[in-house]
């Protein structure tokens, strides 16, 4: 737990990502891989040699204005307060996504990871999804699917995205992995492999759910429980699919 809260602490609003990303790889800079960043400032790793890899991805960046914040544990509730013991926004969205990552880099023996930048949407006039709209597309060649951990909740696995878009098979994750652990594939919204199929790449995607309620709110927490439930359910994907 202490790595989440210590992910939630650091100011990453959307175009402002360097902090969070010096974390990031200062976690994980024991960890024999290759890392690559490419010119918008997204993160590329690649753990292990492999005709086909597995894929994970999550986005760097949060909607919330930057602010000191007070990390509260509640039993298996963790939320964020300010200096006035407010509540304010943790950035669950998407450092959940970030700290199980960081966990799967340490436990799977292969893997390729995307972290994004810039997917909130700033304004109108400036969409969401931006790094991943600009990423090389060519270092999915070899990644059989990608797992983007960044849904709300604990049951969806979002298999239609924003526009009707399909992102995989309905029976891309088998059905005894979904009621293992309690998740259903369901429509949602946009994100970035949602981005990246409206690009045009070929293979299966899908976002996950990883514990977090209220997103781009002041009132935002997650249930930690919860998103060790949603990390043991991507391991057993990458071990199967």
């Amino acid at each position: 737990m202490k790595l989440l809260t210590e992910l939630y602490k650091i100011p990453a609003k959307t175009g402002n990502e360097e902090q969070i990303k010096y974390f990031v790889l200062e976690s994980v800079k024991d960890i024999p891989m290759q890392v690559i960043t490419d010119e918008i400032g997204n993160l590329f790793f690649i753990k292990g040699t492999a005709e086909s890899y597995p894929c994970v991805a999550a986005h760097l960046d949060e909607v919330h204005l930057p602010c000191e914040r007070d990390i509260v544990v509640d039993g298996d509730v963790i939320y964020a307060v300010d200096q006035a013991n407010e509540r304010v926004g943790c950035g669950a969205d998407d450092k959940n996504g970030l700290w199980m990552i960081i966990q799967l880099l340490r436990t799977e023996p292969v893997l390729k990871v995307a972290l994004f930048v810039l997917e909130e949407k700033v304004s109108d006039d400036i969409p969401g999804c931006r790094g991943a709209r600009a990423c090389d597309l060519s270092f999915f060649d070899d990644a059989r699917y990608i797992l983007e951990i960044d849904r709300k909740g604990i049951s969806d696995v979002v298999q239609i995205g924003k526009d009707d878009t399909l992102l995989c098979p309905a029976d891309f994750i088998p059905e005894s992995i979904l009621l293992q652990y309690g998740y259903q594939m369901v429509k949602g919204g946009k994100t970035d492999v949602v981005e990246l199929k409206m690009r045009g790449l070929g293979i299966p995607v899908c976002n996950i759910g990883c514990g977090y309620y209220n997103a781009h709110t002041n009132e935002e927490y997650t249930v930690f429980s919860q998103l060790t439930h949603a990390l043991h359910f991507v391991q057993e994907i990458l071990k199967k699919v």
